[in-house]
């Protein structure tokens, strides 16, 4: 019976996570491939850990997916929540421009709303009191 080495192990995970985001976001491996300039049946070899992809490869599929290259790596970030999945998938498939556009728009409204909003006390609610 053969060992299977931490590499092989680590490839594995790396795919799972790819896999994971990959079909979070609703993507095929042909339209992931696409966007990141490989075959899709290296996307698939990667995914499956039978391939270890290329520190190229790896920050293409990060980008194309959007997310950290340490969270591919390392497997520690928080699966993101229902909100943030809808918000995902509104800009999945878009070209690069429009994603720069909503995240230029979303800063916007988060730094407004945070300037507008009363900052919340130790129990999780505004300090404003109705008189």
């Amino acid at each position: 019976m053969r060992k299977v080495s931490s590499v092989e192990s680590k490839s594995a995970g790396i795919g799972k996570r790819i896999r994971r985001a990959r079909l979070a976001r609703k993507m095929t491996q042909e339209s992931l491939s696409e966007m990141c300039g490989v075959n899709a049946s290296y996307i698939g070899q990667i995914e499956r850990g039978e391939k270890q992809p290329s520190l190229r490869t790896l920050t293409a599929v990060c980008r194309s997916l959007r997310v950290d290259l340490s969270s591919l790596i390392e497997g520690n970030a928080d699966p993101p929540d229902a909100a943030v999945q809808e918000l995902l998938a509104v800009v999945c498939g878009c070209p690069a421009e429009i994603v720069d556009i909503v995240t230029q728009h979303a800063r916007i409204v988060v730094s407004t709303f945070q300037t507008l909003r009363p900052p919340a006390g130790p129990d999780g609610h505004s300090d404003t009191t109705d008189s």
